[in-house]
């Protein structure tokens, strides 16, 4: 049985709060969750708590931290400012960051700026560049203007899962994506995802890093994080077989041993 994930509190950073959910004791592993999720993202990784102090956030616009409407308000460096005064509100002046999808481009992006507060960076079901094509763009703005957020979000599952409809977490995951705040989510794919290319910038990455792929990703494809792999000296490199964009869900003991072990190490 999956144990409970802890509840949110809020903390002020700046211009905004964010929620944050903490447990456990020891090194601090920052959990940050991708487009359209939140910290309840991470139900099957309570136990990392076992062996850290593990802090899962609800970014700028997602779940239950503030959601800015101000021009400019969601690009990765705004997600970046958050995460960091978040570790400085925490007394935490280094941690282990764990990103996924959109969570791991934030990571990236923190972790060549600031080096040194970074003690390991596990870049999950992502990539060194945003390459969603302009058309497929246009789709996705549209569908989130026209569609309730509940078919939105069957839209998204089914692009996601490995599975598609027929996966255990379908309406599980349906639901986060159907709870988001319509504008806040279509302004982070205008002004969070659209021109990230670290790709050039990649092998300045110093710290261990840890890069897993889903075997069937059709969000972010599997080609695309071994090409971030490949740009990185040292790097430790996992495929997650029969899983999609959602591995540490659809698979969560094999995906929870690899984190364990390469933090282990």
């Amino acid at each position: 049985m999956t144990k409970p994930i802890s509840e949110a509190e809020m903390v002020s950073v700046g211009e905004l709060s964010l929620a944050v959910r903490q447990w456990g004791t020891g090194e601090t592993l920052l959990l940050v969750h991708g487009l359209g999720a939140s910290s309840r993202l991470w139900i099957n990784q309570v136990e990392f708590g076992d062996r850290f102090h593990v802090v899962a956030v609800d970014l700028r616009g997602f779940g239950l931290s503030g959601k800015p409407k101000s021009p400019g308000s969601y690009s990765i460096e705004k997600f970046s400012n958050d995460l960091f005064h978040l570790a400085d509100k925490l007394g935490v002046s280094k941690f282990h960051y764990l990103g996924t999808s959109m969570g791991g481009f934030i990571g990236q992006a923190m972790a060549l700026r600031s080096p040194q507060r970074i003690t390991s960076l596990m870049l999950v079901h992502t990539a060194a560049k945003s390459s969603i094509p302009r058309d497929i763009l246009e789709v996705r703005l549209k569908a989130l203007k026209e569609m309730s957020m509940t078919d939105y979000g069957k839209l998204v599952a089914e692009q996601a899962l490995a599975e598609g409809k027929q996966s255990r977490i379908f309406d599980w995951l349906v639901a986060m994506i159907a709870a988001n705040d319509r504008e806040a989510y279509a302004r982070v794919l205008t002004e969070g995802l659209s021109g990230f290319d670290l790709s050039k910038e990649s092998s300045r990455l110093q710290m261990p890093v840890l890069v897993i792929v889903g075997d069937t990703d059709r969000v972010i494809p599997p080609q695309a994080g071994y090409a971030l792999a490949e740009g990185i000296q040292g790097v430790d490199l996992h495929t997650l077989k029969n899983a999609g964009h959602i591995g540490y869900a659809e698979q969560p003991a094999a995906f929870n041993e690899i984190i364990l072990s390469f933090l282990g190490g």
